[in-house]
């Protein structure tokens, strides 16, 4: 039996293993899942009959070695610091690789090399990236078979959570994805965009300063920050005669006022040193702010902005200053201790229903310079416990797209992102079959 192998068992994993699973067991294939242990997939997914699950340590590269050795494709859903080790071994064995991030300049510089051997590496084949590239793609090529220019393109996406299971909530927000990313967001390279023909670069910390509204047609006002470097697509999307291009991230109203708050105070700071004698919360948050309290940041804050009174609430809700017992913040950076708060309030319980939505906003232009808006939206709801809207828009295209490959339908090779119909159109139509559908509005 040819071998597919899964790097990974987390919290993502649990719809893309059944998929491939079912699918090894139709075509006569073996799939190994590697992982440190699979409680979580065991509890929330059936296990297929041609399913192995290994217990590995991934951290180890002798390990990972031994497992992509004898494997004729890859998927690695670990860490996407470690898709270029994974991938160099790859190269070394002959093995396809795909995975669900972004493609790095260190992935894309091994692009001749895999070329050479015959191999497909597929990137950005999961929610965002993935079904964004996908989905955005068709509407390109829909627009161009009906003569349409797209003059404007905006696209964002974010995991979020059903009102109903926010409760007391105010932030309206609870964790589907990788806490820390979502504690980091805004600390890394800064983010660029084109807005009506001009180039945008701001420094990524002032993304939720600088975050705008959008009016999703059935579903209301989302607030939206910047994503990463959006003309890395321009020439990917053919775009390069739009006057916007934008890819942002989706949350709920005032949730980017309430966070920007946190990363100017330096609440979000991971590089910080925190001093040996704060040692528990409120003396962490005396720190940071100069102040004894909550009560008396809140004045400070009015004072500076009476703008931020909708945001308080938020602010309130985490509870900054109140230490815990047997809670301990030595040794730890801000962002850290900002993390594990947040673990506590922003824990998604086991009948909390997350969703995903995902909408793309284009202005299009016909020969006659009629211009109109068009929508494509996207919302996933999951199904509670490790079912999550987020694992199955993650796991699910990039499951697909390996049957895709695997059953002789795609015949790329080297460093790939699907934009490409022979890629969309496959993935999206399958992905309907699994209620992933976007609907559209015309204006």
């Amino acid at each position: 039996m040819k071998q597919i192998s899964i790097l990974g068992a987390g919290r993502s994993s649990g719809f893309l293993i059944s998929y491939l699973g079912n699918f090894a067991d139709r075509e006569g294939w073996k799939l190994r899942v590697c992982d440190k242990d699979f409680i979580r997939l065991q509890t929330s997914f059936e296990i297929s009959s041609h399913t192995e699950l290994s217990i590995v340590d991934l951290s180890v590269s002798s390990e990972l070695s031994r497992i992509i050795s004898d494997s004729f494709l890859v998927v690695s859903i670990l860490p996407p610091t470690l898709h270029i080790e994974v991938a160099k071994i790859c190269l070394v064995h002959g093995a396809h690789l795909f995975t669900a991030s972004y493609t790095s300049a260190q992935m894309r510089s091994l692009d001749a090399e895999a070329t050479a051997k015959g191999l497909l590496f597929m990137n950005e084949l999961g929610l965002d990236p993935g079904i964004d590239h996908l989905s955005a793609s068709r509407l390109f090529d829909k627009a161009q078979a009906e003569g349409l220019e797209v003059v404007e393109f905006e696209s964002h996406c974010g995991g979020l959570v059903s009102e109903e299971s926010c409760g007391n909530n105010p932030w309206k927000y609870k964790f589907t994805w990788n806490p820390s990313n979502v504690v980091l967001a805004g600390q890394g390279d800064p983010c660029v965009w084109k807005e009506e023909g001009n180039i945008k670069c701001i420094d990524a910390q002032r993304v939720f300063a600088e975050s705008r509204k959008i009016s999703i047609p059935r579903w209301g006002i989302f607030d939206v920050y910047a994503n990463r470097n959006s003309l890395t697509y321009q020439d990917l999307y053919r775009l390069n005669n739009a006057k916007t291009l934008i890819r942002g991230t989706l949350r709920r109203e005032n949730y980017c006022k309430a966070w920007s708050v946190l990363v100017d105070w330096g609440f979000t700071n991971s590089n910080d040193s925190v001093p040996l004698q704060v040692k528990t919360r409120k003396d962490w948050f005396q720190w940071l702010t100069g102040v004894k309290n909550f009560s008396q940041w809140t004045i400070q804050l009015l004072r500076d902005d009476a703008n931020l009174e909708n945001i308080i609430g938020h602010l309130q809700y985490l509870e900054l200053d109140i230490s815990r017992v047997g809670e301990s913040i030595s040794g730890l950076n801000s962002a850290k201790i900002l993390e594990n708060i947040l673990l506590d309030k922003w824990q998604l319980q086991a009948n909390d229903i997350d969703e995903v939505v995902m909408v793309h906003k284009l202005v299009l232009r016909d020969l006659n310079g009629k211009s109109k808006q068009w929508f494509s939206i996207l919302r996933v709801l999951g199904e509670g416990g490790d079912r999550t809207a987020m694992a199955k828009t993650v796991g699910l295209p990039l499951a697909i797209g390996v049957e895709t490959f695997l059953m002789g339908k795609c015949k790329d090779r080297g460093v790939m992102v699907p934009f490409e119909k022979s890629w969309y159109q496959p993935i999206l139509e399958k992905l309907a079959l699994q209620k992933i559908v976007f609907e559209e509005h015309f204006a």
